[in-house]
């Protein structure tokens, strides 16, 4: 089971190969030098094990259903920018794509007729980010080029998670899930990107600007992140799910199984929600991380689970299974 440490290496593999920078984060002044990494699309390697959308499937028809946030899952480009307020600029309100209820939202989501470039804006927050670091710290000659590379990895991470999207969803849910775990490892990487160059940045910099720049204080105190699962969400994702293949008595064995598998994804993903809020840039960088591989677990553990069950299940309880959909995705 790979974990967040074991991803570095592949990171430094991907490091090869340039693509050049983005004009937005130039804007600033900074010269960021002609190139800008090229990371492989995450998933490339395992494109088979993802089933593809069969013609008219997405044009089930379902009423009333309850909406559902943005597929932060499928597209993590769309969490991007709350990820960067959680690492630079947290808050009370502060909001977290990737728990419990999200993932089985969008692997039971119906998904509005939009093509991939709607739903993977091409976006780059990057420039203002590193404006506000530069007016809250003011980085002295030898605290700039550092201050550079750190833009550059912001602006990279973000054209990989770009790279990674999707050009369509799958319409069976354990192949959505499947999507869903090469989607986490991508934003995980996206995050490797930026802590070497984060990192080496806090270090150069003096008690006060670290102050500044981290956020430390009382403006910290009483924030915790909002990532603990709503009570009784996996006993009615199940219930629901029960209904719509009506399993046989055989079949509940394997269905046993599945619920053990949303127990103890549900029980991963609260023990990594962090009870406050780190009070460095860098610490909050890895306990993002450190909550996502949480999620790349629970969805994997819910994935492999399902695939079993559905294993058992004949072609009518498949076909109930494929069509179900429980909310409707922004």
């Amino acid at each position: 089971m790979p974990t967040v440490s074991s991803r570095i290496g592949v990171i430094a593999i991907a490091f090869a190969t340039l693509f050049p920078t983005s004009q937005a984060a130039q804007a600033f002044g900074l010269n960021f030098g002609p190139f800008h990494l090229y990371l492989p699309v995450p998933g490339e390697h395992r494109q088979s094990n993802v089933a593809r959308t069969e013609p008219g499937a997405a044009e089930t028809p379902q009423a009333d259903l309850p909406p559902a946030g943005p597929p932060t899952l499928l597209y993590p480009v769309l969490a991007w920018p709350t990820i960067y307020d959680d690492i630079f600029a947290p808050s009370a309100s502060s909001s977290w794509s990737f728990g419990y209820q999200n993932i089985f939202d969008q692997a039971f989501g119906k998904y509005p007729a939009q093509r991939s470039a709607d739903l993977c804006p091409y976006r780059d927050n990057t420039a203002a980010l590193v404006g506000r670091i530069t007016q809250e710290t003011s980085p002295d000659g030898k605290q700039q080029p550092l201050l550079q590379k750190l833009a550059t990895a912001l602006g990279q991470a973000n054209g990989y998670l770009i790279k990674a999207c999707p050009t369509e969803i799958p319409t069976q849910p354990v192949a959505r899930l499947q999507l869903m775990v090469n989607q986490l490892d991508a934003i995980i990487m996206a995050l490797e990107i930026v802590r070497p160059p984060l990192q080496a940045f806090e270090q150069s910099l003096s008690d006060q600007q670290r102050a500044r720049f981290d956020g430390a204080g009382g403006a910290l105190d009483g924030i915790a992140p909002a990532c603990k699962t709503p009570a009784g969400s996996p006993k009615e994702s199940l219930a629901q799910l029960e209904r719509a293949v009506q399993p046989t008595a055989v079949q509940r064995e394997a269905l046993a199984k599945v619920e053990d598998a949303f127990d103890r994804a549900e029980t991963d993903l609260d023990a990594d929600c962090p009870g406050t809020v780190s009070r460095t840039a860098l610490g909050r960088l890895e306990a993002t991380e450190e909550r996502l591989d949480a999620a790349w677990r629970a969805v994997q553990t819910i994935q492999v689970a399902l695939a079993d069950f559905q294993k058992t299940l004949n072609d009518e309880q498949n076909a109930r299974l494929n069509s179900l959909q429980l909310a409707s995705v922004r």
